[in-house]
């Protein structure tokens, strides 16, 4: 499942890499997991429907993605790269659909937590979730919520069910925003991500070289390198907001 929401309405800043950094994760789910085409959906500049529709909602998880996923054997990848925001009464994390307003996210977004519920509920063998996004309400192009001085929002996830095949990994914590890559022309996130993934994380600098990349691997490489670019580049605080065991294999590379 590949979503990538770069064009918004009504004067919402662009995320300017969006289907970049969705571009890359496709060539990387083909080339090195091995996934074939006719088994990605593939996603641009999203509504709430169209977000629905693939994902459930609050009366039935049993949209597009949960009608191809085949129960205990099919292993799902989710990424999402675009805007997200709080909700500025109940301060629960969102999705933002392209055609949403970020200051009625409440009435017009996809929650967090209902993403993550549905998720759980499909019962894939495997559930990996990467979201390059931030739910702080700011974003490099400008804030996209009023009179959000003062507000930290953590996505609400699920909480943990015996036997969940679920790895969250967002590219930044509550109060932060995910920082863009100029030269690269990607999110940050997503660029080490990818690295990550491609085996840098197992490494010796980072890992045991063992040829698979666990979470625990990932979460210390973009810990070490994402969150100093953020740092070195924009001053800015920038970490990972990481949900999952840590032994976890996420990928075998060798």
């Amino acid at each position: 499942m590949i979503i990538g929401n770069r064009t918004y309405t009504d004067g919402t800043p662009e995320v300017e890499f969006a289907h970049n950094d969705a571009d890359q994760m496709k060539r990387f789910v083909i080339d090195h997991v091995g996934y074939r085409t006719g088994n990605i959906i593939d996603l641009r500049d999203t509504t709430k429907a169209q977000l629905e529709a693939v994902f459930g909602n609050n009366n039935s998880y049993k949209g597009k993605l949960n009608n191809w996923v085949r129960a205990r054997k099919s292993s799902v990848i989710v990424f999402y790269s675009g805007h997200g925001v709080p909700g500025l009464k109940d301060r629960r994390g969102y999705l933002l659909p392209v055609n949403a307003d970020p200051n009625l996210v409440e009435l017009n977004g996809y929650p967090i937590d209902l993403l993550y519920g549905n998720l759980n509920k499909v019962g894939a063998k495997t559930m990996r979730v990467y979201m390059d996004a931030c739910f702080s309400g700011d974003s490099p192009k400008g804030m996209l919520v009023r009179s959000t001085s003062g507000i930290s929002v953590t996505p609400r996830m699920p909480e943990k069910r015996a036997g969940s095949a679920m790895i969250s990994i967002t590219a930044a914590q509550g109060d932060q925003f995910a920082s863009w890559d100029e030269d690269a022309k990607h999110g940050l996130f997503t660029k080490h991500l990818l690295e990550a993934l491609k085996g840098t994380a197992d490494s010796k600098r980072y890992g045991n070289n063992d040829g698979k990349i666990t979470v625990a691997e990932i979460k210390n490489y973009l810990d070490r390198e994402m969150t100093y670019q953020a740092r070195r580049r924009y001053n800015r605080d920038q970490v990972a907001s990481i949900n999952g065991d840590g032994n976890t294999v996420i990928y075998t590379y060798k």
